[in-house]
């Protein structure tokens, strides 16, 4: 992934942040047939050497996790609030008319070895982990313990899991830096009284990287 260096991410706890918060993924590893990709949710964890781990599963009959049995180089994608740019948004091109659209978007990329892990116990922590952690705000959360025993076993069963050991991680915060500060208040109006709801998301993160 490019980088432009204004728009570079390198802060540890900022990228871990926006990898819990966004949660859902492309998972993608240059299998045997070419690459191969899943969508799923990755917990984030501290590993037990003190780095960083991604935890995941997929269905048995998708063939990433055979890919990964004996380990194998993987990137783990986050994309986070992403917008379309207008150029009449930006005061400088009524100045001079030098504008084009352009996109602002978070991305996270994940890189390291990815392993399956055929553990139930390993698969049950992470479920119980991962279903504790998506429902934690409603009024009746659903737990692993409120389906029958037998049934929970038989999905285990039907899962395997996915760990990426990670070795590096590059971030991305493509939000108009390169443009003076009127042109990107213009931006954050702009986006602010859009009808899209995905477009506040991004007027909200450039209005904290403009310290406001």
């Amino acid at each position: 992934m490019y980088i432009a260096a204004p728009s570079r991410e390198e802060r540890p706890e900022i990228l871990r942040e926006a990898m819990r918060d966004i949660q859902f993924a492309a998972l993608v590893i240059a299998g045997t047939d070419g690459l191969t990709a899943s969508h799923i949710p990755l917990l984030v964890r501290q590993a037990d050497d003190g780095g960083l781990a991604l935890e995941g599963h997929v269905a048995r009959p998708i063939d990433l996790w055979r890919q990964a049995l004996s380990g194998r180089p993987a990137l783990a994608i986050f994309q986070g609030p992403q917008a379309y740019v207008h150029p009449g948004w930006y005061p400088s091109k009524q100045v001079d008319g030098r504008a084009v659209p352009t996109w602002n978007y978070i991305a996270v990329h994940a890189h390291g070895t990815l392993e399956a892990v055929e553990d139930e116990v390993w698969l049950r922590r992470h479920l119980t982990e991962l279903t504790a952690r998506n429902e934690a705000d409603r009024d009746a959360p659903w737990a692993i313990t409120d389906a029958p025993a037998d049934y929970v076993a038989g999905m285990l069963r039907a899962i395997v899991g996915l760990r990426l050991s990670v070795e590096r991680v590059d971030g991305n915060w493509k939000m108009a830096q390169r443009h003076p500060l009127e042109n990107r208040r213009g931006v954050i109006e702009g986006l602010s009284t859009s009808s899209n709801p995905r477009d506040h998301e991004v007027a909200a993160v450039m209005r904290a990287l403009d310290g406001g």
